[in-house]
This record gives C-alpha cells, sequence and structure tokens, in this order.
C-alpha cells in the first residue's frame, strides 16, 4: 500500500495523540492507585490484611462489571483480530465501557499491564476517525496498527518497538522497495508518540523507569558455562507461562461463574499482596527495586516470587481481571533470572538478560518486539547477546513445536 502525504500527517498527528493519550490514561491510573495503595491506608491506620480487604472489593466490582457489562476491556490480541474479521473496531458504547473496566482492574492492584486496555480504546478511536474521515480498509488497519506500535514504544519506553511489525509481519503485497518506507512510517509515527508522551510525563510528572540495575559490570569469563543453561531455563519458564495460561482458561470455563471467578480472583492477589507487595501491580516499578535488592533474597524466594507472579498474573487474567501480561511475563522472568544468579553470581546482568529474553520471546512469538522491549531495560553492552537470545530462542520454539506436532 502507498502513503500518500495526508495519509503520513494523520499518522503522524495521531501517533502524538497516542502518545498523549497513553501518558493521561498512565497518569489517571496512577492516581488512582496512589489514593488505593498509599492515601487511604494511612488516613484509616489500615492492618496488615488490607491488601485482602482490597482484593476483595475489587474481585466484587470487577465480577459485577465482567456479569452485567461483558468481557472488559478487550485485549490487544481480540482487537486486532475483531478488526481482521469485521473490518472494524466497535466504539459506540464500548470505549467507556473498556476505560472503566482498566481503572477497576488495574487501580485495585491487578498482576497485568495497560496495554490491553490501551489497544482496545486505540481500536476503537482509530475506527471512529477513520469513518468520518472516509479512510480505506486498509488504510484503517495500518493506521491501527501504526497506533498500536507508538503505544508500545511509550508505555514500555522501547523506541524501536513500533518499528518491528512491518519488520517481523510485513503484509504480502510488500516488496523490499516499499518496506522501507513504510518503516521509516512507523518510526515517525513513534516519534511523535513518545514526543506526546514526554509532554504529559512533563506536566504530569509520575514515576516512570523501567530497567534492570545491577552492580558495575565486572565481565568473567566462568559465564561461558551458564549461557546454554540460562537460554534452556528461560525457555522452560516460557512454556510453564503459556502451560498456567491454558490451565487458568480451562478452570475458569469449569467453574463458569463471574463473580464467584473474579471474587476469588482477587482473595488470591489480596493474600499474595500481603506476602510482598511485589506481587501487586504489572512490574513496571518493581523491577528496578527488585534489581537492586535481589540479594537480599534467597533463591528460593525468588522462584517462589517468579513463579507466583506467572499463577497470578494467568489466573487473575482468566478469572475476569482482564489487562496485559508482558510487563509481568518480563518481570516474573527476570525475577527467575535474579534467582539464578544468585547462585551462579557469574556476571549476573548477562545472565538475567539471556533469561529474560528467552522466557519473553516463547510467550510472544516476536523475537524482533522482545529485544526491542528489552533493549533499555538491560544494560546496552549486553544488547547484541540479548538480541541473538531472542532469535534462538524463537527457533528452538519453532523447532520443538514442529515436533510436537509431527509425534501427536
Amino acid at each position: 500500500m502507498k502513503f500518500n502525504s495526508v495519509f503520513i500527517a494523520y499518522s503522524v498527528i495521531m501517533g502524538f495523540i497516542v502518545g498523549l493519550f497513553s501518558a493521561l490514561f498512565l497518569a489517571i491510573i496512577n492516581f488512582l492507585i496512589h489514593g488505593i495503595w498509599e492515601i487511604l491506608p494511612a488516613y484509616l491506620n489500615a492492618p496488615s490484611y488490607y491488601p485482602l480487604i482490597i482484593g476483595i472489593i475489587g474481585g466484587l466490582g470487577v465480577g459485577w462489571f465482567q456479569r452485567f457489562m461483558g468481557p472488559y476491556p478487550r485485549t490487544m490480541q481480540e482487537t486486532l483480530m475483531t478488526y481482521k474479521t469485521t473490518k472494524s473496531v466497535p466504539y459506540r458504547h464500548q470505549l467507556s465501557k473498556n476505560f472503566f473496566a482498566a481503572l477497576l482492574v488495574l487501580s485495585f492492584g491487578a498482576s497485568l499491564g495497560p496495554e490491553a486496555a490501551l489497544s482496545s480504546l486505540l481500536g476503537g478511536l482509530i475506527s471512529w476517525v477513520g469513518d468520518r474521515m472516509k479512510l480505506t480498509l486498509a488504510k484503517k488497519q495500518a493506521l491501527l496498527e501504526l497506533s498500536i506500535g507508538a503505544m508500545l514504544s511509550a508505555i514500555f519506553h522501547a523506541p524501536f518497538a513500533g518499528i518491528t511489525t512491518p519488520i517481523e509481519q510485513p503484509d504480502p503485497e510488500d516488496t523490499a522497495k516499499s518496506k522501507w518506507p513504510k518503516i521509516i512510517l512507523y518510526g515517525l509515527t513513534t516519534l511523535f508518540g513518545f514526543l506526546g508522551f514526554i509532554l504529559v510525563n512533563h506536566l504530569v510528572p509520575k514515576e516512570t523507569i523501567f530497567e534492570i540495575r545491577m552492580p558495575k559490570i565486572a565481565w568473567d569469563t566462568t559465564v561461558l558455562w551458564f549461557l546454554l543453561p540460562a537460554l534452556l531455563l528461560g525457555l522452560l519458564f516460557g512454556y510453564f507461562f503459556l502451560w498456567l495460561e491454558k490451565w487458568s482458561d480451562l478452570l475458569a470455563q469449569k467453574i463458569g461463574k463471574p463473580i464467584i471467578l473474579a471474587l476469588i480472583a482477587g482473595i488470591l492477589l489480596g493474600l499474595l499482596g500481603m506476602v510482598s507487595p511485589y506481587f501487586l501491580f504489572s512490574g513496571e516499578h518493581s523491577i528496578l527495586p527488585l534489581s537492586k535488592d535481589y540479594k537480599l533474597y534467597s533463591s528460593l524466594s525468588l522462584c517462589l516470587l517468579a513463579l507466583g507472579k506467572t499463577l497470578l498474573t494467568n489466573l487473575s487474567f482468566a478469572f475476569g481481571w482482564r489487562g496485559g501480561k508482558i510487563f509481568p511475563a518480563i518481570f516474573a522472568s527476570a525475577t527467575l533470572g535474579f534467582a539464578f544468579v544468585r547462585i551462579f553470581p557469574y556476571t549476573p546482568g548477562l545472565i538475567v538478560g539471556i533469561i529474560t529474553a528467552a522466557g519473553v520471546t516463547v510467550i510472544l512469538k516476536r523475537p524482533l518486539i522482545t529485544a526491542a522491549l528489552l533493549l533499555f531495560l538491560l544494560p546496552l553492552q549486553f544488547f547484541p547477546i540479548v538480541l541473538l537470545s531472542c532469535f534462538i530462542s524463537a527457533k528452538l520454539d519453532k523447532q520443538i513445536r514442529q515436533r510436537l506436532v509431527k509425534n501427536y
């Protein structure tokens, strides 16, 4: 598809609006979290079981919403699938449901991220804009993909995440000559998305650090013996995450009652929140302090944190607390990496990077976007090996799946 100057202008403006919208949405979520989890308990002199109280209240609220409003917010995959099948993303009476469902889930501490809600809101917004501007179906789809790329780049602080789609998932009609203009357009949209995001963050400051800060890098050749085990551990974590996802869905189908399901998830969230605050929220703001303090915990404690976070994320989603899984998957895989380097402390940042890269690649099935998301999470010196780990993991994952299909 050729992009004329008018569509390029639409894309750039939309990218800027996406950045503004994403930052404002996160600012609202952080304001509510601050009120529910910091101001209110301080004012009430809340007891130690306060997370359980909030989990129960949140579970009842989420359950009521799921029972009477439906499965909201829609996920990124559902938004894209809806567009591909219906050539539009519903927005009448849908935007408010996605918005308020996301506020409810995220502000009450769900171990889920905001990307699901943002993609559904952006999908509806772009369909509304496309209908009024009489854009073709192809251009509406391109605008939707551009906007989601800009959103991912902004909220994950990953400037190159927005240009991975035309590289990893090219249009069959694209040629080598036509691919580069598309990549440049994705890059421009992402750039203006960042500008919009930064503008709001400048006006409404909030903690946006998304990185792992390890001790000063001291290269140790002993680490070479642990590169392959780290990669295999990351792969196993990815498969465990996906298995728990399917198991949680099956369990939710057997119970089948939205209010009971959401209440169970809320109770589990509250109980684990009483054990450690690291179980709460998506992990975006928790990964930095954990990377500084992981030596204060035993390897077993860190393993249990990683596995518990994975269980809570998938159960919460399946039981009605719907949201994004990318942030929690990164947090849990990195935590497993911290557990590994507590036993084998050789160039720890590199080991954590490999385990995280392998695990998230298996979950997302997109090595390039995984590498882009992890680019500034880890020290830049490790990025070439992290990138290589993503592609090796994707290759091994593909071969394993092919063999499984062939044998069964």
